[in-house]
Protein backbone atom coordinates (compact mmCIF):
# COMPACT_ATOMS: atom_id res chain seq x y z
CA UNK A 1 0.00 0.00 0.00
CA UNK A 2 1.72 3.64 -1.16
CA UNK A 3 2.44 5.89 1.44
CA UNK A 4 1.40 9.13 0.45
CA UNK A 5 1.97 12.70 2.25
CA UNK A 6 0.44 14.15 4.80
CA UNK A 7 -1.58 16.50 2.70
CA UNK A 8 -3.19 13.51 1.32
CA UNK A 9 -3.26 11.08 3.92
CA UNK A 10 -5.25 13.44 6.46
CA UNK A 11 -8.93 14.29 5.44
CA UNK A 12 -8.25 17.08 7.99
CA UNK A 13 -5.91 18.90 5.66
CA UNK A 14 -3.78 21.88 7.43
CA UNK A 15 -5.54 24.68 5.73
CA UNK A 16 -2.98 27.24 5.81
CA UNK A 17 -1.93 26.68 2.08
CA UNK A 18 -5.78 27.09 0.39
CA UNK A 19 -4.98 30.62 -1.04
CA UNK A 20 -1.25 30.22 -1.12
CA UNK A 21 -0.31 27.30 -3.13
CA UNK A 22 -3.38 25.71 -3.73
CA UNK A 23 -5.02 26.32 -7.52
CA UNK A 24 -8.06 27.92 -8.15
CA UNK A 25 -11.09 25.78 -9.56
CA UNK A 26 -12.72 27.89 -11.83
CA UNK A 27 -9.47 29.19 -13.73
CA UNK A 28 -8.82 25.54 -13.96
CA UNK A 29 -12.18 24.28 -15.28
CA UNK A 30 -11.63 26.85 -18.34
CA UNK A 31 -8.43 25.64 -19.38
CA UNK A 32 -9.46 21.95 -19.15
CA UNK A 33 -12.25 22.92 -21.51
CA UNK A 34 -10.14 24.90 -23.92
CA UNK A 35 -7.96 21.34 -24.04
CA UNK A 36 -10.73 19.16 -24.65
CA UNK A 37 -12.18 21.05 -27.29
CA UNK A 38 -8.49 21.48 -28.99
CA UNK A 39 -8.44 17.32 -28.34
CA UNK A 40 -5.55 17.65 -26.16
CA UNK A 41 -4.31 16.15 -23.24
CA UNK A 42 -4.80 17.09 -19.77
CA UNK A 43 -2.64 20.07 -18.69
CA UNK A 44 -0.42 20.17 -15.65
CA UNK A 45 -1.74 22.59 -13.19
CA UNK A 46 0.48 24.35 -10.52
CA UNK A 47 -0.60 21.48 -7.45
CA UNK A 48 1.42 19.37 -5.72
CA UNK A 49 1.64 15.87 -6.48
CA UNK A 50 -0.12 15.29 -2.62
CA UNK A 51 -3.50 16.91 -3.85
CA UNK A 52 -3.61 16.27 -8.05
CA UNK A 53 -6.02 13.40 -7.55
CA UNK A 54 -8.19 15.69 -5.64
CA UNK A 55 -8.08 19.02 -7.34
CA UNK A 56 -8.58 17.36 -10.97
CA UNK A 57 -11.97 15.16 -9.73
CA UNK A 58 -13.46 18.58 -8.88
CA UNK A 59 -11.96 20.22 -11.45
CA UNK A 60 -13.60 17.34 -13.90
CA UNK A 61 -17.09 17.26 -11.69
CA UNK A 62 -17.92 21.05 -12.11
CA UNK A 63 -16.45 20.92 -15.30
CA UNK A 64 -19.71 17.92 -15.84
CA UNK A 65 -21.71 20.13 -14.67
CA UNK A 66 -20.84 23.09 -16.84
CA UNK A 67 -22.18 21.07 -19.44
CA UNK A 68 -25.47 21.05 -18.57
CA UNK A 69 -26.14 24.71 -17.10
CA UNK A 70 -24.66 26.25 -20.37
CA UNK A 71 -26.81 24.55 -22.48
CA UNK A 72 -28.32 26.93 -25.23
CA UNK A 73 -32.12 27.97 -25.22
CA UNK A 74 -32.63 28.28 -29.06
CA UNK A 75 -35.56 28.13 -31.47
CA UNK A 76 -34.16 26.32 -34.00
CA UNK A 77 -35.04 22.42 -33.75
CA UNK A 78 -31.81 21.70 -35.03
CA UNK A 79 -29.53 23.48 -33.08
CA UNK A 80 -31.43 21.98 -29.99
CA UNK A 81 -30.77 18.49 -31.66
CA UNK A 82 -27.16 19.59 -32.06
CA UNK A 83 -26.68 21.60 -28.61
CA UNK A 84 -28.28 17.95 -26.78
CA UNK A 85 -26.33 15.90 -28.84
CA UNK A 86 -23.01 17.94 -28.56
CA UNK A 87 -23.62 18.15 -24.26
CA UNK A 88 -24.34 14.45 -23.88
CA UNK A 89 -20.55 13.85 -25.91
CA UNK A 90 -18.71 16.65 -24.02
CA UNK A 91 -20.41 15.58 -20.67
CA UNK A 92 -19.54 11.72 -21.42
CA UNK A 93 -16.05 12.11 -22.34
CA UNK A 94 -15.31 14.35 -18.95
CA UNK A 95 -17.03 11.38 -17.34
CA UNK A 96 -14.76 9.29 -18.88
CA UNK A 97 -11.61 11.18 -18.29
CA UNK A 98 -12.59 11.56 -14.29
CA UNK A 99 -12.62 7.22 -13.84
CA UNK A 100 -9.69 7.21 -15.83
CA UNK A 101 -7.76 9.05 -13.42
CA UNK A 102 -9.82 7.41 -10.29
CA UNK A 103 -7.96 3.96 -12.15
CA UNK A 104 -5.11 5.51 -11.94
CA UNK A 105 -5.77 6.56 -8.48
CA UNK A 106 -7.07 3.66 -7.15
CA UNK A 107 -3.62 0.91 -8.38
CA UNK A 108 -1.84 2.61 -5.97
CA UNK A 109 -4.07 1.42 -3.40
CA UNK A 110 -4.92 4.07 -1.05
CA UNK A 111 -6.33 3.60 2.31
CA UNK A 112 -9.11 5.18 3.52
CA UNK A 113 -7.70 8.02 5.17
CA UNK A 114 -6.35 9.10 1.79
CA UNK A 115 -9.36 8.03 -0.06
CA UNK A 116 -11.52 10.47 3.19
CA UNK A 117 -8.83 13.06 2.38
CA UNK A 118 -9.11 13.42 -1.70
CA UNK A 119 -12.99 13.97 -1.06
CA UNK A 120 -12.87 16.16 1.73
CA UNK A 121 -10.09 18.44 0.21
CA UNK A 122 -10.68 21.85 -0.45
CA UNK A 123 -9.11 24.51 -3.06
CA UNK A 124 -10.74 27.79 -3.36
CA UNK A 125 -12.72 28.62 -6.25
CA UNK A 126 -10.83 32.17 -7.80
CA UNK A 127 -6.92 32.78 -6.87
CA UNK A 128 -8.34 34.95 -4.56
CA UNK A 129 -11.70 33.79 -3.22
CA UNK A 130 -11.46 32.71 0.81
CA UNK A 131 -14.50 30.52 -0.48
CA UNK A 132 -13.55 27.07 -1.29
CA UNK A 133 -15.13 23.91 -2.85
CA UNK A 134 -14.85 19.86 -1.92
CA UNK A 135 -15.55 17.03 -3.87
CA UNK A 136 -18.16 16.21 -1.23
CA UNK A 137 -19.90 19.34 -1.74
CA UNK A 138 -20.52 18.37 -5.90
CA UNK A 139 -22.81 15.64 -4.39
CA UNK A 140 -25.41 18.44 -3.38
CA UNK A 141 -25.70 19.26 -7.39
CA UNK A 142 -28.08 17.64 -9.90
CA UNK A 143 -25.92 16.66 -12.34
CA UNK A 144 -23.59 14.58 -11.19
CA UNK A 145 -21.16 11.82 -13.02
CA UNK A 146 -23.40 8.62 -12.48
CA UNK A 147 -20.69 6.05 -12.79
CA UNK A 148 -18.41 7.76 -10.48
CA UNK A 149 -21.45 8.88 -7.89
CA UNK A 150 -22.05 4.62 -8.21
CA UNK A 151 -17.94 4.18 -7.43
CA UNK A 152 -17.90 1.29 -4.87
CA UNK A 153 -14.35 2.56 -3.71
CA UNK A 154 -16.66 5.56 -3.37
CA UNK A 155 -19.32 4.16 -1.97
CA UNK A 156 -17.36 1.81 0.25
CA UNK A 157 -15.81 5.21 2.05
CA UNK A 158 -19.07 7.07 2.65
CA UNK A 159 -20.48 4.06 4.31
CA UNK A 160 -17.45 3.70 6.66
CA UNK A 161 -17.53 7.64 6.88
CA UNK A 162 -21.04 7.30 8.08
CA UNK A 163 -20.51 4.39 11.07
CA UNK A 164 -16.79 5.82 11.57
CA UNK A 165 -16.35 9.34 10.75
CA UNK A 166 -13.44 11.11 9.37
CA UNK A 167 -9.82 9.47 10.49
CA UNK A 168 -7.66 11.80 12.01
CA UNK A 169 -4.14 12.91 11.22
CA UNK A 170 -1.09 11.68 13.18
CA UNK A 171 -0.56 15.50 14.73
CA UNK A 172 0.23 14.77 18.27
CA UNK A 173 -0.85 18.14 19.49
CA UNK A 174 -4.54 17.78 18.48
CA UNK A 175 -4.35 13.98 18.80
CA UNK A 176 -6.28 13.65 21.79
CA UNK A 177 -9.17 16.19 20.40
CA UNK A 178 -9.35 15.15 16.84
CA UNK A 179 -10.13 11.11 18.47
CA UNK A 180 -12.59 12.30 21.03
CA UNK A 181 -14.53 14.48 17.66
CA UNK A 182 -13.70 11.50 15.57
CA UNK A 183 -16.24 9.60 17.94
CA UNK A 184 -19.56 11.58 17.37
CA UNK A 185 -19.88 9.97 14.05
CA UNK A 186 -21.81 11.21 11.21
CA UNK A 187 -24.25 8.15 12.38
CA UNK A 188 -24.46 9.28 15.78
CA UNK A 189 -24.68 12.91 15.17
CA UNK A 190 -27.83 11.51 13.00
CA UNK A 191 -29.43 9.79 15.67
CA UNK A 192 -28.74 12.42 18.16
CA UNK A 193 -30.45 14.57 15.75
CA UNK A 194 -33.73 12.08 14.52
CA UNK A 195 -33.72 11.78 18.71
CA UNK A 196 -35.01 15.46 18.95
CA UNK A 197 -37.15 15.31 16.21
CA UNK A 198 -38.93 12.00 18.32
CA UNK A 199 -38.74 14.19 21.58
CA UNK A 200 -40.51 16.45 19.25
CA UNK A 201 -43.58 14.48 18.17
CA UNK A 202 -43.78 12.55 21.50
CA UNK A 203 -44.18 15.61 23.61
CA UNK A 204 -46.73 17.27 21.02
CA UNK A 205 -48.40 13.91 21.04
CA UNK A 206 -48.69 14.22 24.86
CA UNK A 207 -50.69 17.24 24.20
CA UNK A 208 -53.11 17.03 21.44
CA UNK A 209 -54.09 13.88 23.99
CA UNK A 210 -53.41 15.88 26.86
CA UNK A 211 -54.33 19.09 26.20
CA UNK A 212 -54.64 21.93 29.28
CA UNK A 213 -57.94 22.50 30.46
CA UNK A 214 -59.97 25.42 29.97
CA UNK A 215 -59.93 28.13 32.75
CA UNK A 216 -60.90 31.69 33.18
CA UNK A 217 -58.42 32.27 36.47
CA UNK A 218 -55.51 35.42 35.01
CA UNK A 219 -52.93 33.61 37.62
CA UNK A 220 -53.34 29.91 35.81
CA UNK A 221 -49.98 29.09 34.00
CA UNK A 222 -50.49 27.75 30.70
CA UNK A 223 -46.70 26.76 29.99
CA UNK A 224 -45.18 24.21 31.63
CA UNK A 225 -41.96 22.39 30.72
CA UNK A 226 -44.33 20.39 28.01
CA UNK A 227 -45.53 23.58 26.15
CA UNK A 228 -41.98 25.40 26.84
CA UNK A 229 -39.96 22.37 25.21
CA UNK A 230 -42.34 21.76 21.89
CA UNK A 231 -41.98 25.92 21.32
CA UNK A 232 -37.80 25.73 22.11
CA UNK A 233 -37.56 22.94 19.45
CA UNK A 234 -39.84 24.66 16.75
CA UNK A 235 -38.01 27.98 17.29
CA UNK A 236 -34.87 26.68 17.28
CA UNK A 237 -35.23 24.94 13.96
CA UNK A 238 -36.20 27.92 12.13
CA UNK A 239 -32.81 29.34 12.47
CA UNK A 240 -31.13 26.36 11.04
CA UNK A 241 -31.34 25.71 7.15
CA UNK A 242 -34.94 25.26 6.31
CA UNK A 243 -35.84 21.57 5.26
CA UNK A 244 -39.78 19.42 5.10
CA UNK A 245 -40.00 19.61 8.93
CA UNK A 246 -40.35 23.66 8.55
CA UNK A 247 -43.67 23.44 7.63
CA UNK A 248 -44.48 21.52 11.02
CA UNK A 249 -42.63 24.05 13.09
CA UNK A 250 -44.75 26.81 11.21
CA UNK A 251 -47.45 25.55 12.16
CA UNK A 252 -46.80 24.77 15.45
CA UNK A 253 -45.72 28.40 16.48
CA UNK A 254 -48.45 30.02 14.21
CA UNK A 255 -50.90 27.89 16.78
CA UNK A 256 -49.57 29.11 19.86
CA UNK A 257 -48.82 32.39 18.81
CA UNK A 258 -52.54 32.63 17.71
CA UNK A 259 -53.80 32.07 21.36
CA UNK A 260 -51.09 33.80 23.40
CA UNK A 261 -51.21 34.35 26.56
CA UNK A 262 -52.97 31.47 26.87
CA UNK A 263 -52.73 27.64 24.71
CA UNK A 264 -54.14 26.24 21.95
CA UNK A 265 -57.34 24.28 23.61
CA UNK A 266 -59.62 21.88 21.78
CA UNK A 267 -62.31 23.63 19.35
CA UNK A 268 -60.05 25.97 18.13
CA UNK A 269 -58.22 26.72 14.87
CA UNK A 270 -54.81 26.55 16.82
CA UNK A 271 -55.39 23.29 18.12
CA UNK A 272 -56.32 21.82 14.50
CA UNK A 273 -52.72 23.63 13.56
CA UNK A 274 -51.12 21.39 15.98
CA UNK A 275 -53.07 18.34 14.76
CA UNK A 276 -51.87 18.72 10.81
CA UNK A 277 -47.96 19.44 11.75
CA UNK A 278 -48.16 16.50 14.39
CA UNK A 279 -49.23 14.34 10.72
CA UNK A 280 -46.70 16.72 8.71
CA UNK A 281 -43.99 15.77 10.74
CA UNK A 282 -44.52 11.99 11.11
CA UNK A 283 -44.93 11.83 7.66
CA UNK A 284 -41.73 13.80 7.05
CA UNK A 285 -39.71 11.25 9.49
CA UNK A 286 -40.22 8.02 6.56
CA UNK A 287 -38.61 10.08 4.05
CA UNK A 288 -35.11 10.09 2.65
CA UNK A 289 -34.56 13.88 3.84
CA UNK A 290 -32.23 13.98 7.36
CA UNK A 291 -33.16 13.46 9.94
CA UNK A 292 -35.31 10.20 9.20
CA UNK A 293 -35.42 6.79 10.10
CA UNK A 294 -35.00 5.47 7.02
CA UNK A 295 -31.45 5.97 8.15
CA UNK A 296 -31.29 4.41 11.49
CA UNK A 297 -30.31 0.95 10.98
CA UNK A 298 -29.54 -0.49 7.23
CA UNK A 299 -29.50 3.00 4.57
CA UNK A 300 -29.13 0.54 1.62
CA UNK A 301 -32.13 -1.20 2.34
CA UNK A 302 -34.26 2.02 3.67
CA UNK A 303 -33.17 4.59 2.13
CA UNK A 304 -33.86 3.55 -2.14
CA UNK A 305 -37.22 2.37 -0.65
CA UNK A 306 -38.32 5.59 0.37
CA UNK A 307 -36.36 7.10 -2.43
CA UNK A 308 -38.65 4.99 -4.51
CA UNK A 309 -41.95 6.34 -2.54
CA UNK A 310 -41.15 9.90 -3.06
CA UNK A 311 -40.41 9.56 -7.10
CA UNK A 312 -43.47 7.26 -7.59
CA UNK A 313 -45.95 10.32 -5.41
CA UNK A 314 -43.94 12.82 -7.23
CA UNK A 315 -44.03 11.46 -11.26
CA UNK A 316 -46.73 8.85 -10.85
CA UNK A 317 -49.81 9.93 -8.43
CA UNK A 318 -49.32 13.40 -8.74
CA UNK A 319 -49.63 13.94 -12.09
CA UNK A 320 -52.47 11.32 -12.73
CA UNK A 321 -54.39 12.92 -9.86
CA UNK A 322 -54.38 16.66 -11.59
CA UNK A 323 -54.99 14.80 -15.44
CA UNK A 324 -58.30 13.40 -13.59
CA UNK A 325 -58.77 15.77 -11.19
CA UNK A 326 -61.80 17.90 -13.69
CA UNK A 327 -63.45 13.88 -13.87
CA UNK A 328 -63.56 13.42 -10.01
CA UNK A 329 -64.14 16.08 -9.32
CA UNK A 330 -67.50 16.58 -11.49
CA UNK A 331 -68.36 12.89 -10.62
CA UNK A 332 -68.30 13.28 -6.97
CA UNK A 333 -70.42 16.63 -7.19
CA UNK A 334 -72.77 14.51 -9.19
CA UNK A 335 -73.38 11.39 -6.84
CA UNK A 336 -73.35 13.88 -3.89
CA UNK A 337 -76.66 16.11 -5.50
CA UNK A 338 -78.23 12.39 -6.84
CA UNK A 339 -77.64 11.31 -3.39
CA UNK A 340 -79.20 14.31 -0.98
CA UNK A 341 -82.45 13.61 0.17
CA UNK A 342 -83.22 17.68 0.44
CA UNK A 343 -81.99 20.07 -1.59
CA UNK A 344 -81.29 23.55 -0.93
CA UNK A 345 -83.52 25.90 0.71
CA UNK A 346 -83.26 28.35 -2.37
CA UNK A 347 -84.67 26.18 -5.02
CA UNK A 348 -88.04 24.34 -5.21
CA UNK A 349 -86.04 21.19 -7.00
CA UNK A 350 -86.90 17.96 -6.23
CA UNK A 351 -84.83 15.15 -4.92
CA UNK A 352 -83.24 13.37 -7.50
CA UNK A 353 -84.96 10.52 -8.77
CA UNK A 354 -82.92 6.66 -8.53
CA UNK A 355 -82.33 6.12 -11.93
CA UNK A 356 -80.24 8.74 -11.30
CA UNK A 357 -78.72 8.13 -8.58
CA UNK A 358 -77.84 4.82 -9.90
CA UNK A 359 -76.27 6.10 -12.66
CA UNK A 360 -74.17 9.11 -11.20
CA UNK A 361 -72.74 6.30 -8.53
CA UNK A 362 -71.71 3.82 -11.07
CA UNK A 363 -70.15 6.91 -13.06
CA UNK A 364 -67.74 7.66 -9.34
CA UNK A 365 -67.01 4.20 -9.29
CA UNK A 366 -66.01 4.38 -13.30
CA UNK A 367 -63.85 7.15 -12.30
CA UNK A 368 -61.97 5.96 -9.39
CA UNK A 369 -61.74 2.78 -10.55
CA UNK A 370 -59.75 4.82 -13.82
CA UNK A 371 -57.86 6.29 -11.08
CA UNK A 372 -56.65 3.29 -9.78
CA UNK A 373 -55.83 1.18 -13.07
CA UNK A 374 -53.93 4.45 -14.11
CA UNK A 375 -51.51 4.46 -11.37
CA UNK A 376 -50.93 0.81 -11.33
CA UNK A 377 -50.56 0.86 -15.17
CA UNK A 378 -48.23 3.84 -14.99
CA UNK A 379 -45.65 1.67 -11.89
CA UNK A 380 -45.61 -1.52 -13.79
CA UNK A 381 -44.45 0.64 -16.96
CA UNK A 382 -41.98 2.68 -15.14
CA UNK A 383 -40.27 -0.65 -14.40
CA UNK A 384 -40.21 0.17 -10.61
CA UNK A 385 -39.86 -3.27 -9.18
CA UNK A 386 -37.19 -5.53 -8.17
CA UNK A 387 -34.23 -6.33 -9.90
CA UNK A 388 -31.74 -9.01 -9.96
CA UNK A 389 -29.11 -7.37 -8.87
CA UNK A 390 -26.38 -7.74 -6.50
CA UNK A 391 -26.24 -4.41 -5.05
CA UNK A 392 -28.95 -3.63 -2.36
CA UNK A 393 -28.76 -0.02 -3.44
CA UNK A 394 -29.89 -0.92 -6.86
CA UNK A 395 -33.04 -2.82 -5.82
CA UNK A 396 -35.59 -0.32 -7.51
CA UNK A 397 -33.53 -0.34 -10.34
CA UNK A 398 -30.47 1.60 -11.28
CA UNK A 399 -31.93 4.99 -11.50
CA UNK A 400 -34.06 4.59 -8.11
CA UNK A 401 -30.06 3.26 -6.31
CA UNK A 402 -28.32 6.70 -7.93
CA UNK A 403 -30.43 8.88 -6.24
CA UNK A 404 -30.84 6.83 -3.01
CA UNK A 405 -26.79 6.65 -2.94
CA UNK A 406 -26.90 10.27 -3.24
CA UNK A 407 -29.66 11.49 -0.19
CA UNK A 408 -27.38 9.25 2.03
CA UNK A 409 -24.00 11.17 0.64
CA UNK A 410 -25.70 14.20 1.25
CA UNK A 411 -26.85 13.09 4.62
CA UNK A 412 -23.15 12.12 5.32
CA UNK A 413 -22.03 14.92 4.38
CA UNK A 414 -24.33 17.22 6.60
CA UNK A 415 -23.60 15.25 9.91
CA UNK A 416 -19.64 15.20 9.42
CA UNK A 417 -17.83 18.19 11.92
CA UNK A 418 -18.78 20.62 14.34
CA UNK A 419 -22.34 20.73 13.09
CA UNK A 420 -25.25 22.40 15.61
CA UNK A 421 -29.12 20.35 14.66
CA UNK A 422 -31.62 21.87 16.54
CA UNK A 423 -31.56 22.66 19.33
CA UNK A 424 -28.35 23.08 20.37
CA UNK A 425 -27.85 25.69 17.32
CA UNK A 426 -29.38 28.30 20.54
CA UNK A 427 -25.86 27.91 21.74
CA UNK A 428 -24.04 28.69 18.61
CA UNK A 429 -26.72 31.26 17.85
CA UNK A 430 -25.85 32.82 21.30
CA UNK A 431 -22.58 33.14 20.35
CA UNK A 432 -23.20 34.68 17.39
CA UNK A 433 -24.95 37.69 18.59
CA UNK A 434 -22.74 38.31 21.37
CA UNK A 435 -19.73 38.70 18.78
CA UNK A 436 -22.35 40.66 16.32
CA UNK A 437 -23.29 43.35 19.59
CA UNK A 438 -19.37 43.28 20.08
CA UNK A 439 -18.37 44.68 15.99
CA UNK A 440 -21.26 47.24 16.70
CA UNK A 441 -19.57 48.52 19.45
CA UNK A 442 -16.41 48.38 17.12
CA UNK A 443 -14.72 45.88 18.95
CA UNK A 444 -12.99 43.24 16.04
CA UNK A 445 -13.87 39.79 15.49
CA UNK A 446 -12.16 38.03 18.53
CA UNK A 447 -9.90 35.34 16.74
CA UNK A 448 -10.93 32.76 19.98
CA UNK A 449 -15.09 32.68 18.48
CA UNK A 450 -14.22 29.69 16.46
CA UNK A 451 -12.23 28.08 18.86
CA UNK A 452 -15.11 29.06 21.59
CA UNK A 453 -17.30 27.33 19.07
CA UNK A 454 -15.70 24.13 18.67
CA UNK A 455 -15.76 24.18 22.83
CA UNK A 456 -19.13 24.57 22.68
CA UNK A 457 -19.83 21.71 20.47
CA UNK A 458 -17.53 19.20 22.40
CA UNK A 459 -19.26 19.92 25.39
CA UNK A 460 -22.58 19.38 24.15
CA UNK A 461 -23.27 17.48 20.76
CA UNK A 462 -19.98 16.02 21.15
CA UNK A 463 -19.91 14.63 24.29
CA UNK A 464 -23.47 13.10 23.91
CA UNK A 465 -22.36 11.69 20.70
CA UNK A 466 -19.14 10.22 22.20
CA UNK A 467 -21.44 8.61 24.44
CA UNK A 468 -23.73 7.27 22.10
CA UNK A 469 -20.80 6.34 20.06
CA UNK A 470 -19.33 4.43 22.58
CA UNK A 471 -22.67 2.34 23.37
CA UNK A 472 -22.46 1.31 19.69
CA UNK A 473 -19.02 0.15 19.63
CA UNK A 474 -19.96 -1.52 22.84
CA UNK A 475 -22.24 -3.71 20.84
CA UNK A 476 -20.38 -4.45 18.14
CA UNK A 477 -17.44 -5.92 20.42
Amino acid sequence: MSALPRDERCPLLPQRSAQGRRPAVFPAISCLKDAIAANRDTPEFDVCPDGRTAFLTLVYIHLYQSYFSSTARSQDLTSVWTSAKDTASLANDTENRLLDLWSGYLDTNPSLQEVQSVLWSKFPLHPESVQCLRVVDSFFAEHVPPRFLTQPVIQATMMATWEKGLRCNDDSRYQIWQRFDALTSPRAMHFLHLLGQLIFVGTLAHYLLYPPSFITSFSYHWYGAREISILVIAASSLFAPWTVYSLSYILVLLGFLLTLPSAPLPGSLSFIFLHVALMVHVVSLHLPYPPSIVYLLYPSAFVPLSTLLVQGTLRIFFPITLFLLPALLLTSYLVSASLADTTLQLSNLNPAPMDSRTSFSIFFLLVFCLFLFAIFTSISVAEMTFVTSGEPWDRYTPAVGKLARQRFYCTVIRHTGHVFFPPFNLLRLALFVLTFVRSIFGYPRAPMAKRVEIIIWRASVGLLGAVVASIWLWGSI
